[in-house]
């Protein structure tokens, strides 16, 4: 399945490896690598103004988010192009339409195995029609929502590799009593040999202390940037912790929120993170073989510029 999810990749964007500027490396050199040393690969799906990314291991599929409502099918249609028909777990980060929207789709579409989410306080629970698709499309298929538990681990490993560790890890919401619904998002620490990634949704500056103060591991080689680069967020403490060599902003082009807010793109810029944004790139795909991360786009912008 590894094989056929790289082999997909490359048709479904081409220019990846045309255009990939990883350490400017010849493309050859990049093919090398993916062809046949990557066994792990994520997706970060470019959906506009919201989240949607995919992790792909050993025939096993992790869905973080599936963007705003509208993009359910553009998601779907990224998964198929994958040839891939099951996803083992979904991550539901927080409740918001940018994150959400585009669930039902996702849901109809694939064979589901694991469905996590915050469990939110009564008070916080949001009432909107698209958190009550999302809940319909889970019922009409038998699902079931699966709280986050901080510490909780679900593996990825392959059985027949000695000392696989590929695994994720929840790391967040560390608390029960937000009042901002995007600091009730769901953190992910994914591990794979030594190469590690973070996802944090929506979480703002207080989630990010919180994750700082529980002692949670939290150093990665990419950090998929929490609330699209807003200021709000990637805090100097957090960007500190995590120590990521890339990081990637997802966010739509000439966005209202002004996404990424250019304090954020100048602390990437102080703490030598090279950064993407799928506003610019298009969708952005890392490979891991455990000890190496690279990075390939779907376009190749200036890059490290703040437009």
């Amino acid at each position: 399945m590894i094989l056929i999810c790289v082999f997909a990749a490359a048709a479904l964007y081409g220019a990846y490896l045309e255009n990939e500027d990883t350490a400017d490396e010849p493309a050859a050199v990049v093919n090398n690598f993916i062809e046949k040393d990557a066994d792990l690969i994520v997706y970060y799906f470019d959906v506009g103004q919201g989240d949607s990314s995919l992790i792909s291991y050993d025939g096993q599929t992790v869905l973080i988010d599936a963007g705003e409502q509208g993009m359910g099918d553009t998601v779907v249609g990224y998964i198929e192009a994958l040839g891939i028909s099951r996803i083992d777990y979904v991550i539901a980060t927080h409740p918001h339409s940018d994150h959400i929207g585009g669930m039902p789709e996702v849901i109809e579409a694939f064979e589901i195995g694991t469905v996590i989410a915050p469990k939110i306080s009564d008070e916080m629970t949001p009432t909107t029609k698209v958190y009550e698709k999302f809940l319909t499309a889970l019922s009409g298929k038998g699902l079931r929502l699966t709280a986050a538990k901080t510490g909780d681990a679900y593996s990825l490993a392959d059985d027949s590799v000695e000392n696989d560790n590929t695994a994720f890890e929840i790391i967040a919401p560390i608390r029960d009593d937000y009042t901002d619904l995007n600091d009730w998002s769901v953190g992910i620490r994914l591990v794979h040999g030594d190469t590690a990634f973070i996802f944090t949704g929506d979480a703002e500056k207080d989630a990010e202390a919180d994750m700082i103060e529980s002692g949670e591991v939290l150093s990665a080689d990419v950090l998929k940037t929490p609330h699209h680069g807003s200021s709000t967020s990637s805090s100097g403490a957090f960007l500190e912790s995590v120590n990521p060599t890339y990081a990637v902003i997802s966010c739509g082009d000439g966005n209202s929120y002004g996404h990424p807010h250019s304090e954020t793109i100048e602390k990437f810029d102080d703490y030598g993170i090279k950064y993407y944004r799928t506003d610019q790139n298009g969708t952005v795909t890392a490979y891991s073989d455990g000890e190496t991360v690279k990075i390939v786009t779907e376009r190749e912008t200036d890059k490290n510029v703040d437009s």
